[in-house]
């Protein structure tokens, strides 16, 4: 028994043991595969740790380089935004005001406790204690996005952090933004205290309604300060800012509210305020006050000035304007280089900031609106848009200063398109003191007294009313707008040329296909000219040919940067000479003051002195006025809005009146100033024509120089196309060899008599260089020419042999047709004999004699028959007595035939005189008795 239990005991034992080291065998496998597993996943975590490091690791270094960036270059300056752009007159009155979000900056000091605690409750209730990031959040945020598969829902960002966000940053939520704000958060509290940084945070917020920072919003919601906002109404713009389209509380005011009562408890929740606080505040009234406009305050002086302060902005960028283009692609793309660079700086005025002072008299600018609107109160039509349709648009430029003092773009001042510089319209007749006289005048070929033939040509113009005065003076012409003349001038001086004169004054709305049209003499332009730019072209006129590129800018002042203009200067250019602009005005007086002058009735008050032209399209769709005294020049337009006829209406009705009358205001009390005579000008007899008037010393000079002028472009343009053509010349044949030869010589000979050394010398460079690669050619076909030239040898020699023996035939057919003639003439001497004269034996002799010459000819055989035959007849002829007495038998007989004609035409007349006494006879008693004769009843 004890054996059969040690033997179970013994297994019982063997079996636990067995059972162990199973458990062990177990165990160690276990073992052996967590520690495999372990190795694998170690080797896989630091595989994907590589991995990640690797891929995020260039994105973790450009956060920190643009953390570092944003830290090196922040100022204070950062959080704060820029205020209204604001326009002032020449007094310093507001005109204009761009809204860029009635910005204002107010410190710590002047924000409510109120918005400070409840932005405090609603977006960072640790602010105070944080250093920049609140990990709490962050990792809040973190769990939010693995729970969202990636996908970010909330941010986690502190006060701090916005306020780099809305600074520097954009506000797409992505990790390289939020690694960014981490990154630079801390530094930013180490920089600034807590004070700032909420002062920094209620002035960058977007609060809506074009409102940026607490005190634009707080004026326009509630019209009052930052600083006296009440709980609920700090409440309010905290929850608007969180998002401004949502909350907004004008298009969404419950949930304005709601938002409002969200940030209320959550203010209650940190005990910022008390229960009962709390419920007073949710149950206050929601009331929105918009105090404040939310659009721009623009007019007619503030849309010019803010035009005007752009195009300076560009001249401090030295942007390259241009005003005239040599072909499309020229001026395609200065268009695309304008637009581009007049956008930019008209939006960074939009944007706020600018402070533009102008010369605009805001006194003279209503004088200016009234005259127009009174010239033109008779016309009641309206468009649809409920605009008038007859308008009226007028510039005053002060000629003393030479800057625009008032701009009126159309009727009554509801009306903000402003057409005196955004339209363009065709200026008439007002166009040719401007580019046809003036630089007419200035070649020296042209003067006063000069005569020129008014006169209708096929392709010319028309004159107004379709009268033609044959030869004209110049000045006559001019004050009676003849367009044939004007016409005639600008083709003879160079329409380009003409056309010049208007770049040189900054004519904008000019277009490449105005090149070489002859229209625009008369004023057919493609797009037309602006009032403003009449307006400062016959201010040169006034300022003795000097134009100076002001405009309305006095200075432009920047709440960063200040005064931007301090140190520019106006330029100023001497575009007509002095002489021909005092012989130019003395005609323009007569536009007024001239019997025949189309201006006539429009002389200024107290005799001021003015100088002026009227300006008529065709059908009287566009009228004008442009004129000026040495204190101010004046451009007026009218027409409607769309085109149309305005039969009866010409330069001096309305506009004219409009002129008038706005000139006589502004010279009130001004004393009478006329123009100082040059000393290049005098007055003197035309040695033509005798007539009187104002003549330039210097044009004979002028007028040789122009005349040289002319043969040195006309010079120009034949070798620049001689250039060309040899430029474009191919050589396919040994006779195109010897035609670039001969181009070559051409050209080398004509280039020296170039005046212009530099364009002498472009063009003979690339005359050598083509003749070069020609000569590269023509020496390879060395062998070729050489053949060629022998076979034009031999064909020049039997040319030659040729030619010499067709003169020899020539000569000797002129040989045998003088022989012939010698004896025809010698035949003909026969032939005539009409009776047996004395010498008829030696003529016949003579003609015998000459036969021979005629030997080897065809008619040979027929000559010498017709010989024969007239010396057979002579036999037959009367002798001298016989034909003597033939004569005289004839003449007898004609005598006897002229006495019996004569003796009829007496007795005919006899008879005559006899019908005629009887006649008389009758008539006389038919006189005295009557028709009936005696006893008639008739009568």
């Amino acid at each position: 028994m004890i054996k059969i239990l040690k033997r179970i005991l013994v297994r019982a034992v063997t079996g636990l043991w067995h059972l162990f080291i199973s458990i062990l065998g177990i165990l160690g496998w276990l073992l052996r595969a967590l520690l495999t597993l372990l190795t694998v996943g170690l080797i896989c975590a630091v595989i994907t740790a590589t991995v990640l490091y690797v891929k995020v690791k260039p994105e973790l270094d450009q956060c920190r380089e643009m953390a570092y960036d944003k830290l090196a270059q922040m100022s204070r300056q950062d959080f704060s935004m820029l205020s209204d752009t604001l326009i002032y007159d020449k007094d310093g009155n507001q005109i204009g005001l761009i809204n860029a979000g009635h910005y204002e900056y107010v410190d710590i000091g002047h924000i409510s406790l109120n918005l400070q605690n409840a932005y405090i409750a609603q977006e960072d209730r640790r602010f105070k204690s944080h250093t920049g990031v609140d990990w709490i959040a962050t990792f809040r945020a973190g769990l939010a996005l693995v729970k969202h598969g990636g996908r970010v829902t909330q941010g986690g960002s502190t006060i701090t952090q916005q306020v780099i966000k809305n600074t520097y940053l954009t506000q797409e939520q992505t990790f390289t933004r939020k690694i960014v704000e981490i990154l630079l958060a801390p530094e930013i509290e180490k920089k600034y205290s807590k004070a700032d940084i909420m002062e920094f945070y209620c002035n960058t917020n977007f609060y809506g309604h074009r409102c940026y920072g607490v005190q634009a919003a707080s004026r326009y919601y509630f019209g009052k300060d930052a600083e006296d906002l009440t709980v609920y109404e700090a409440a309010t713009l905290a929850g608007i800012s969180n998002s401004p389209s949502a909350y907004d509380p004008v298009a969404h005011p419950q949930a304005s509210r709601e938002k409002r009562n969200d940030v209320l408890k959550s203010m209650n929740e940190i005990g910022e305020l008390s229960d009962e606080d709390y419920q007073a505040a949710i149950n206050a009234p929601f009331t929105i006050v918009q105090s404040q406009t939310e659009g721009t305050d623009e007019n007619y002086q503030s849309s010019y000035a803010i035009h005007c302060a752009a195009l300076e902005l560009m001249k401090l960028d030295h942007f390259p304007f241009q005003y005239t283009y040599a072909d499309k692609a020229d001026y395609n793309a200065y268009l695309e280089k304008y637009q581009a660079a007049y956008s930019e700086k008209s939006d960074l005025i939009r944007a706020g900031g600018f402070k533009i002072y102008t010369s605009l008299d805001s006194s003279l600018q209503a004088e200016l609106q009234a005259s127009v609107d009174d010239g033109l109160a008779s016309y009641t039509e309206l468009q649809d848009n409920g605009k008038y349709a007859l308008q009226g648009a007028g510039v005053i430029v002060d000629n003393r200063t030479n800057y625009v003092v008032a701009i009126v773009g159309g009727r009554g001042s509801e009306d903000q398109f402003n057409r005196a510089y955004l339209s363009a319209r065709q200026p008439g007749s007002t166009i040719k003191p401007l580019i046809d006289y003036g630089p007419a005048f200035d070649t020296g070929e042209y003067y006063p007294t000069r005569i020129v033939d008014d006169h209708k040509w096929d392709d010319g113009p028309s004159n107004s009313g379709g009268s033609y005065y044959g030869p004209v003076t110049v000045r006559e012409a001019l004050n009676r707008s003849l367009n044939t003349v004007a016409w005639q001038i600008l083709d003879d001086i160079g329409i380009n040329y003409g056309l010049n004169y208007l770049g040189e004054m900054e004519f904008q709305k000019l277009s490449y296909v105005d090149n070489d049209v002859p229209s625009l003499s008369i004023g057919g332009f493609t797009y037309g000219v602006r009032v403003v730019d009449m307006a400062k072209g016959y201010s040169t006129l006034a300022n003795n040919g000097i134009y100076n590129d002001r405009t309305c800018i006095v200075r432009i002042e920047h709440e960063h940067d200040g005064n931007l203009t301090k140190d520019m200067t106006p330029a100023t250019k001497q575009v007509y000479r002095e002489d021909s602009v005092f012989m130019l005005t003395d005609i323009l007086k007569g536009t007024m003051t001239s019997p025949y002058g189309t201006g006539r009735g429009l002389s200024l008050a107290n005799d001021m002195p003015a100088a002026g032209k009227t300006g008529t399209t065709n059908a009287s769709r566009d009228t004008w006025f442009c004129g000026y005294t040495r204190y101010y020049t004046t451009a007026v337009w009218v027409g409607y809005e769309i085109p149309r006829d305005m039969p009866g209406v010409y330069g001096s009705t309305y506009a004219g009146k409009i002129w008038k009358n706005i000139m006589d205001k502004i010279h009130t009390d001004l004393p009478p100033l006329d123009w100082e005579q040059p000393e290049t000008v005098e007055l003197r007899a035309d040695e033509k024509t005798g007539v009187e008037d104002y003549f330039s010393t210097t044009a004979q000079l002028r007028a040789e120089q122009s005349l040289h002028d002319k043969e040195q472009q006309k010079l120009t343009d034949e070798l620049n196309t001689m250039v060309n053509e040899f430029e474009a010349k191919t050589i396919q044949t040994v006779e195109d060899t010897y035609d670039v030869k001969t181009r070559y010589k051409n050209i080398t000979t004509k280039l020296p008599l170039l005046d212009d050394g530099d364009l002498r010398a472009r063009l003979l460079e690339r005359t050598e260089t083509k003749y070069d690669e020609f000569e590269t050619i023509i020496s390879g076909m060395s062998d070729t020419i050489i053949m060629y030239e022998k076979q034009r040898a031999v064909d020049a020699s039997k040319a030659q042999e040729q030619a010499e023996k067709d003169a020899e035939k020539r000569r000797e057919e002129l040989e045998k047709q003088t022989r012939k003639n010698e004896f025809l003439q010698a035949l003909a001497a026969v032939e005539e004999l009409e009776y047996q004269k004395p010498d008829a034996q030696q003529l016949v002799q003579d003609a015998i004699g000459k036969l021979p010459l005629v030997a080897g000819d065809p008619q040979q055989q027929e000559l010498s028959n017709r010989l024969d035959a007239a010396i057979n007849r002579i036999s037959t002829l009367p002798t001298a007595q016989e034909w003597q007495k033939k004569l005289d038998e004839e003449a007898a007989k004609k005598a006897a035939e002229e006495s019996q004609a004569q003796q009829e035409v007496q007795a005919q007349q006899k008879r005559l005189q006899s019908t005629l006494s009887h006649e008389q006879f009758k008539w006389n008693n038919m006189e005295f008795y009557g028709p009936g004769g005696r006893g008639s009843d008739e009568g």
